[in-house]
């Protein structure tokens, strides 16, 4: 577990942070200037700060001790590419790893291994500026995993990419951190990355923590903390876990089941996994009494009411209705966001048994690691 209680000020910036972060994959986020890559920085003692900050067994920072950064044993992503452009992928990947066996770290984790984990050893041979946007980050993250890390942090690592290159991307990331179960932070404003890759996360807001919790408890509550001047921050929604059933290339359609009730997206091809987890908008679910036929919405859930919350501060005319999945041996929660005239209209109450109605448009793309 990482313990944090840090204040650190920089420029019009002050940090002040107390938490526990569990040994997960954790996402920080929040809108720009809150402090989220501050943070990380100060975690790795990269940036000055003040306080405790403790790992573990491990004491990096308190009043008498300062572990420098090195011997922290973290590996760090930052957003832009930090490979050495005279050495080729096998050379820059080597130094990740020499750099570990200097400091005297037990190697856990070998170069062919690493390389086989991200499907490198096509690229060993070539220097950065050959390699694609999605090769160069998979190469980067590879050589953060061979410095033998206790924590890794990773600094939006996919920012600039195409959702292409996030998909080349991402499975690799959920494998080297799940598989390997090292414990990772991961800065991000995309929800639908969050809500794939991460099992826990912290929300933000200039220098403080201001929620924090499983990703499935805090994606849902994130419309009751202004989060800035960008409306998109605030769009709650739901994490959603689905099996995988079939696929139909002639529609580029992947079938899915939640709680055993059929669930349509759109996507590329068959997901290399069974079980996936969703982001679903709470703005794109509406709300039905009966099963509706005739319909281009091709997703129908059947769902209870669980509760229902007056919006009116944070968005006026608004309630956030919880939906609760029926048929699912795991209660799964599904957020709708709908006017409070029609909660009236369709005289709404808890308990109520009524359908959750989906775009599959609307749907994020699964991506291809599991739940």
């Amino acid at each position: 577990m990482l313990s944090i209680d840090i204040q650190s000020d920089q420029g019009n910036l002050s940090l002040q942070i107390k938490t526990q972060i569990p040994n997960a994959v954790t996402a920080l986020f929040g809108p720009s200037g809150c402090g989220k890559t501050t943070l990380l920085r100060a975690i790795a003692g990269l940036t000055p700060s003040r306080g405790l900050l403790t790992f573990n067994d491990d004491t990096w920072q308190n009043d008498t001790v300062n572990v420098p950064s090195h011997r922290r044993r973290i590996g760090f992503v930052f957003q832009d590419d930090r490979l050495f452009p005279h050495l080729n992928v096998e050379q820059n990947l080597r130094y990740g790893l020499e750099r570990a066996q200097a400091n005297g770290v037990d190697i856990k984790l070998t170069l062919p291994d690493v390389a086989e984990h991200f499907d490198l050893h096509p690229l060993l041979t070539r220097r950065p500026s050959t390699l694609s946007g999605g090769e160069s980050r998979r190469v980067n993250i590879a050589r953060a995993v061979l410095g033998q890390p206790k924590l890794l942090l990773l600094d939006e690592p996919l920012s600039g990419l195409d959702n292409t290159r996030k998909a080349d991307v991402l499975p690799y990331l959920a494998d080297i951190t799940r598989e390997l179960q090292i414990p990772t932070l991961f800065v991000s404003h995309i929800k639908d990355e969050i809500a794939q890759f991460c099992d826990h996360m912290i929300v933000m807001q200039q220098g403080e923590l201001v929620d924090q919790g499983p990703t499935a408890e805090v994606l849902p509550r994130l419309w009751r903390e202004p989060l800035g001047t960008d409306r998109s921050l605030n769009e709650a929604g739901s994490l959603i876990n689905a099996t995988v059933t079939d696929f139909d290339p002639g529609y580029s359609m992947i079938h899915l089941q939640v709680a055993n009730q059929p669930l349509q997206v759109i996507g590329p091809s068959m997901p290399e996994t069974s079980q996936i987890r969703l982001f679903l908008a709470a703005k794109d679910v509406a709300i039905a009494l009966r099963a509706p036929t005739d319909l281009s919405i091709r997703n129908t859930l059947a769902v209870t009411v669980g509760r229902m919350t007056s919006m009116q501060d944070e968005a006026p005319g608004f309630v956030a209705v919880e939906l609760i999945i029926e048929h699912s041996s795991a209660p799964q929660a599904l957020s709708a966001h709908v006017t409070a005239a029609a909660c009236d209209a369709l005289s709404l109450e808890v308990g109520a048994r009524v359908f959750a109605l989906i775009k599959s448009a609307r749907i994020s793309t699964p991506s291809i690691f599991e739940s």
